[in-house]
């Protein structure tokens, strides 16, 4: 029986721990059922070389930014999309200006995968691209641990979403609020957690760098949406004067991070599994931040971040961790440790729904 081949559209382009490491999970479980995967290769407006500089000539002290930056912009790039290729079939380039439905490679099964791809305010207004708008009618289209990141859409994209699932075979989200949404345009889906944990501790080492920091640490990942630094510092540093930690973070610039004691610079998604692994607490704000530190069994705080929270608050229900949302450090202070075993049992049990999931869709 000749394998299935699998077109993958996610978020994969851009600095982002998460979204290569969510896109690199995605692909291993669809070959694990014996698909031939290939990652549609697209680049949104958003993380174009063209829309840099577009944004850079909108002042000249942007501009001069821009150019001091721009070296490290190139060497991020070079960091991320490589790891990724390590792992992953990417397409030809694909972009906005490009006939998506000419050089969209061919497929059995076209998989609209995990991450904001539904989130419009994220993709900074509707995307079709991320629904295989223009693919022929018949095409067999699923969507995998899809992400909305909202608590609603805007009305004006309701009727063109609904239009556009309707065109799907099979539909997983990431959230419980992406459910309750396309269940009141009369789309119905099922819940799955983040590709991510489909991958356990023992089956993420191999793509991990070695260990980074020698002594034990605190990790802080806070990669965007805060809402207050000072105040996670604290907090983080409460946390390491109880535990006897240094206090580390990272950075995609040279620049160093002062509250903290180290600062990892240029770090690729292999250095932030290794960080994660072997840290002895992590405080995060971001969702895959969260992710792995109940995938890796850490200890670990979530401070709310300043957008689209609905992601981290349904799989922080989903594992019976909801108390590890915080918000104000003074809140570190009464808190019990973490027992892992309820939380690894949930875990399996989401394991073998989401491959049980594709294994339907795909076949």
């Amino acid at each position: 029986m000749m394998s299935k081949r699998i077109s993958l559209i996610t978020i994969h382009v851009g600095n982002n721990f998460g979204s290569v490491l969510q896109t690199i999970a995605s692909c291993l479980m669809l070959k694990k059922l014996g698909c031939d995967v290939t990652v549609v290769d697209y680049w949104p407006d958003r993380v174009t070389y063209r829309r840099y500089w577009l944004d850079a000539l909108k002042s000249p002290v942007k501009l001069a930014w821009r150019m001091i930056y721009f070296p490290m912009a190139l060497a991020n790039k070079y960091i991320y999309l490589s790891y990724l290729r390590k792992y992953c079939k990417l397409s030809k380039r694909i972009t906005p200006r490009s006939d998506f439905a000419v050089e969209c490679p061919r497929a059995d099964v076209y998989v609209t995968g995990s991450d904001q791809v539904w989130n419009s305010i994220h993709n900074e207004g509707f995307d079709g691209h991320y629904y295989f708008e223009g693919l022929p009618a018949d095409a067999t289209k699923m969507a995998f641990c899809s992400s909305i990141g909202r608590e609603d859409l805007d009305e004006k994209e309701k009727p063109k979403v609904r239009e556009l699932l309707l065109g799907y075979k099979a539909i997983s989200v990431r959230e419980d609020s992406a459910a309750n949404i396309l269940k009141k345009l009369g789309i119905e889906s099922t819940q799955l957690i983040d590709p991510t944990f489909l991958l356990d501790r023992l089956q993420w080492e191999p793509f991990m760098s070695e260990r980074i920091v020698k002594q034990p640490y605190l990790l802080v990942y806070t990669p965007y949406n805060t809402i207050d630094k000072e105040m996670i510092y604290r907090a983080a540093r409460l946390i390491a004067a109880q535990r006897g930690l240094k206090v580390i973070t990272f950075s995609w610039t040279m620049k160093g991070e002062s509250l903290a004691d180290k600062t990892i610079k240029y770090a690729n998604p292999g250095d932030f599994l290794s960080l994660m692994h072997y840290a002895d607490f992590v405080i995060t704000n971001s969702f895959h931040g969260t992710a792995f530190s109940i995938n890796l069994n850490k200890q670990f705080f979530v401070f709310q971040p300043s957008a689209f929270s609905t992601r981290i608050e349904s799989i922080l229900r989903k594992t019976g961790l909801t108390d590890r949302m915080i918000f104000s450090d003074a809140a570190v202070e009464s808190s019990a440790e973490i027992d892992y075993v309820d939380v690894n049992r949930i875990l399996d049990a989401e394991r073998t729904a989401a491959l049980c999931f594709l294994d339907q869709a795909i076949n």
